[in-house]
């Protein structure tokens, strides 16, 4: 009886063995720190009501295509 390895066996071993790498640490700016870091968690209090009608609009569009769908078939 012949072995015959299989290509999956090979991806999960090769995929498991890289586990242990990871990143290292970014590169410091050589021209020191250029702007604050962002404030943690933004608002979205600006826009509020274009993206309801933006979402309202997209509500009514995938409604209206599968309506159209099933209107159509035989």
């Amino acid at each position: 009886m012949k072995f015959q390895p299989n290509k999956f066996y090979f991806l999960i071993i090769f995929l498991f063995g890289i586990m242990n790498v990871f990143a290292g640490p970014p590169v410091p700016n050589p021209f020191g720190r250029k702007k604050p870091p962002p404030p943690p968690g933004l608002p979205i209090d600006e826009n509020i009501f274009v993206l309801l009608v933006i979402a309202l609009l997209f509500g009514i569009y995938i409604i209206y295509r599968h309506y159209i769908k099933t209107k159509t078939t035989i």
